[in-house]
C-alpha cells in the first residue's frame, strides 16, 4: 500500500493546522469560461491566479497572468504551505491538477463548505456562494465591474487586466476573511472534525472527475434498440386501449380514466372529497394514479401499460438517450460531475455534465448518483487487461442505526447475520400484502427489500400489511424506535439536534399537531442515520482508498452513495479486495475514534464485486468488527 500523507495518519494535526496554521495560502483562478471554466474541459486555461500567502499577521499578495504551465511561483508557495484555501475548492483543485500537481499531497480548506457545515441542513447551493456567505459576516461583496462582466458570459481573456486583477483578488480577500470567521465558529460549535472530512474529500472528487466512465458500445446500442422497440409496442397496445384517447391531454385521461374505464377517484383525506387540480377536474397526476384501485381487468391491463410506458420513457430520455450519444459521439466516454452542498443529510450528490450531440439542439446529460440498477451492466473497463471493481458498505444504513442506538436485537441480527429480508416477507405475506403468496420465496424476498427498512425513516405504511410490517419492526427493534423518538423530543423542545457524532442538524419551529405528530419527523429519522452512514463513513473511507491506491495500477471512477467503483488491473484483484475491506472497516473505526471521539461497536460490512461490468462477478462480503474479529460469506 501507498505511504500516506501527514494529515490522513495524523488528521488531528491537519485540525490544528487549521485553528494555528504556520504558512497557508489562499487563492483564486480566472480562467476561460468554456462550460464555466471546468478544468475537465481541455479548450479552457487558466488566465490569472491571485493568492495571499499568509505567515501569523503577516499577508503577501501574489499574482501571475499566465497558463496552467507557468505557474511555477504558485507552485513552490503550495508545497511550502500547510494547506490552500479557496472557496468551492473543487475548482481550485482541478486547476491545480491541470498544472501537474500531485492532489494527494495537498490539504485544502473550502469556505463552501465550511459554511455548508456550519450551516447544517439548512442552507441551499445558492446560500453557499461567496457573495451570500461574506454579506452573512458582513465582510464585504464581489461587486466589480469584472465581475458583472464574467457573470455575463465575457472570456476573462477580453477583460481589461487592471480590473480582473482587482476583482480576482476581491475574491481572495472574502475567501480570507470568511476563513477565519468560519474557524472560530466551527471550534465554537465543535465541528472540526466534519469539516475536516468535507475537505479531505472535496480533493477526491476534484480528482476522480477526470477519470472517465466507460460504457461497452455493443451493450449501450443493443439496450437502447430493445427499449425503443418495447416502447413502441407498449404504445401500441395502449392507443387500443385507450380507445383514441390522447393520454398527454389531463383532460383526455381524465375521462378515459373515470368514464371509460370507471376508476374511482381517490379521496383527499382532508377535504374527504375526490382529489382535482386547481381548475376542478379530476386530478391524474403520477400520485393520484398510484392511490388508484384495480378493479377490473380492463383497468388492471391500462394502468399496466401506462405505468410502463411511463418508465420506459423516463429510461429513454434520462439515460439511454444520452448513452447512445456518447457511443456514438465521445468514442464512449463521459465523465461525471460530483457535488458538495447541495444535500440536507451531507451525503454527496452528482449533476451530469452537459454533452452536445449530432442533430440534436439541446444539450443532454446524465448523473450517477441515483441510475438505475439495472444500468450497472452497460460500464465495463475497456482496457483488455482491466475489470470493474465495486466496494460498498453491506447493509450499511441499519448497521448504523443499530449503532447510534445501541438496540441489542438489532445488534444481535447484524451479528448473527440474519436475512431481515426474509423476515420482512413472512410478515407481508401473513398480513396478505397483494402478490406476495403468490411469489416464489426469492420473488417475496425481492418484493419485499423496499418495505424492510421503510419503518426506519418514519413509514407507518400505507396497506393493511404494511402498517402491520411497521408494527412489528418497531416492536422488535424497540430500543432504535425510542432512540428516534428521542430525536424528535429534542428537536421540538430545541429546534435542532446534536447526533452523537457530532454533527447539528437544524428544525427551527418545529411543533407537535394535536394528534402527537411531530412536525419534520421523518427528516428527523432519517438525517442522522444517512448522514452518519454517506455522509461520514464513507467519505472516510473513499479519502483512504484514494490514498492507499496511489501508485497502484486502481483508479476511482465513480462513488454512490454507499460504493466506491473503480478500475482495477487484473493482476491486483487481490490488493484491491484487502485495500477495499480496510478502508470500509479499519480506517472507518480508528479515523472515527481519534478525530470524532467515537468508538463504533457494530461490525461494518463491506461487499466487493469484481467483473469486466459493473455490478458483475461473485460477491464476497465481509463483516469486520472494531475487535478485528471477522467473517466472510460468498
Amino acid at each position: 500500500m501507498s505511504d500516506l500523507p501527514w494529515f490522513i495518519t495524523d488528521p488531528l494535526r491537519a485540525i490544528d493546522r487549521y485553528i494555528t496554521p504556520g504558512k497557508y495560502i489562499v487563492l483564486d483562478f480566472e480562467t476561460t469560461n468554456v462550460e464555466r471554466g471546468t478544468p475537465i474541459n481541455d479548450e479552457n486555461f487558466i488566465v490569472l491566479a491571485a493568492w495571499y500567502v499568509v505567515e501569523g499577521d503577516r499577508v503577501t499578495k501574489k499574482y501571475k497572468f499566465a497558463d496552467q504551465y507557468g505557474q511555477a511561483e504558485l507552485e513552490e508557495d503550495i508545497r511550502a504551505a500547510d494547506f490552500i484555501v479557496a472557496h468551492n475548492a473543487k475548482f481550485e483543485l482541478g486547476w491545480i491538477r491541470r498544472m501537474g500537481m500531485e492532489l494527494r499531497d495537498i490539504l485544502c480548506y473550502d469556505t463552501f463548505l465550511g459554511e455548508w457545515v456550519l450551516g447544517g441542513n439548512t442552507f441551499k447551493p445558492s446560500d453557499l456562494g461567496l457573495d451570500a456567505s461574506a454579506a452573512r459576516y458582513g465582510i464585504g461583496t464581489k461587486i466589480a465591474l469584472a465581475g458583472t462582466m464574467v457573470k455575463g458570459g465575457v472570456c476573462p481573456t477580453e477583460i481589461p487586466k487592471r480590473w480582473l486583477l482587482d476583482y480576482c483578488f476581491q475574491d481572495v480577500e472574502l475567501s480570507y476573511q470568511l476563513f477565519k470567521k468560519q474557524i472560530a465558529l466551527l471550534q465554537e460549535r465543535q465541528l472540526m472534525h466534519i469539516v475536516l472530512v468535507r475537505n479531505l474529500t472535496c480533493a477526491v472528487l476534484a480528482d476522480i472527475e477526470f477519470n472517465s466512465c466507460e460504457l461497452d458500445p455493443e451493450r449501450v446500442l443493443k439496450e437502447y434498440d430493445a427499449t425503443v422497440a418495447e416502447y413502441r409496442t407498449i404504445q401500441e397496445k395502449l392507443s387500443v386501449v385507450a380507445s383514441g384517447a390522447n393520454l398527454r391531454s389531463g383532460a383526455q385521461l381524465a375521462k378515459l380514466l373515470y368514464e371509460t374505464l370507471g376508476f374511482s377517484p381517490p379521496i383527499d383525506p382532508k377535504t374527504r372529497k375526490p382529489v382535482k387540480t386547481a381548475t376542478g377536474r379530476l386530478s391524474t397526476n403520477a400520485d393520484t394514479l398510484k392511490k388508484l384501485k384495480v378493479e377490473t381487468q380492463a383497468q388492471r391491463e391500462f394502468i399496466e401499460l401506462y405505468t410502463r410506458q411511463n418508465t420506459l420513457a423516463a429510461l429513454l430520455s434520462k439515460n439511454l438517450e444520452f448513452f447512445k450519444g456518447v457511443v456514438t459521439d465521445y468514442d464512449a466516454k463521459f465523465v461525471g460531475v460530483f457535488n458538495q452542498g447541495f444535500t440536507g443529510t451531507h451525503r454527496l450528490s452528482s449533476s451530469g455534465r452537459p454533452l452536445s450531440f449530432k442533430g440534436k439542439k439541446k444539450l443532454s446529460a446524465a448523473q450517477l448518483q441515483n441510475l438505475p440498477r439495472i444500468y450497472k451492466k452497460l460500464f465495463w473497463a475497456e482496457h483488455a487487461d482491466y475489470l470493474i471493481g465495486e466496494a460498498d458498505g453491506a447493509q450499511l444504513e441499519f448497521r448504523v442505526a443499530a449503532e447510534l442506538s445501541r438496540d441489542p436485537v438489532a445488534i444481535a441480527d447484524i451479528e448473527n447475520g440474519e436475512d431481515i429480508h426474509s423476515h420482512t416477507a413472512k410478515v407481508l405475506t401473513d398480513a396478505g400484502e397483494q402478490g406476495f403468496r403468490e411469489a416464489a420465496p426469492k420473488e417475496r424476498r425481492q418484493m419485499a427489500k423496499p418495505q424492510t427498512f421503510a419503518p426506519l425513516y418514519g413509514s407507518s405504511g400505507k396497506t393493511k400489511a404494511t402498517k402491520a410490517y411497521a408494527k412489528f419492526f418497531r416492536e422488535k427493534y424497540n430500543s432504535l424506535f425510542e432512540e428516534q423518538t428521542r430525536w424528535t423530543r429534542e428537536v421540538l423542545n430545541t429546534g435542532k439536534l446534536r447526533t452523537s457524532y457530532g454533527m447539528i442538524f437544524y428544525w427551527p419551529g418545529t411543533r407537535m399537531s394535536s394528534t402527537g405528530y411531530i412536525d419534520n419527523t421523518t427528516q428527523i429519522y432519517n438525517f442522522p442515520i444517512q448522514g452518519m452512514a454517506t455522509a461520514e463513513i464513507i467519505p472516510i473511507a473513499l479519502v483512504h482508498f484514494w490514498h492507499r491506491t496511489r501508485d497502484l495500477p486502481i483508479q476511482v471512477w465513480n462513488t454512490v452513495h454507499d460504493s466506491i467503483v473503480s478500475r482495477i488491473h487484473k493482476d491486483y484483484v487481490s490488493a484491491y479486495e484487502e485495500i477495499s475491506k480496510q478502508c470500509l472497516t479499519h480506517d472507518v473505526y480508528e479515523f472515527l475514534r481519534v478525530v470524532y471521539n467515537y468508538d463504533f461497536v457494530v461490525p461494518l460490512g463491506v461487499g466487493v464485486k469484481v467483473g469486466k461490468h459493473w455490478g458483475e462477478g461473485e460477491e464476497k462480503v465481509w463483516s469486520v468488527w472494531p475487535d478485528g474479529r471477522e467473517t466472510l460469506k460468498q
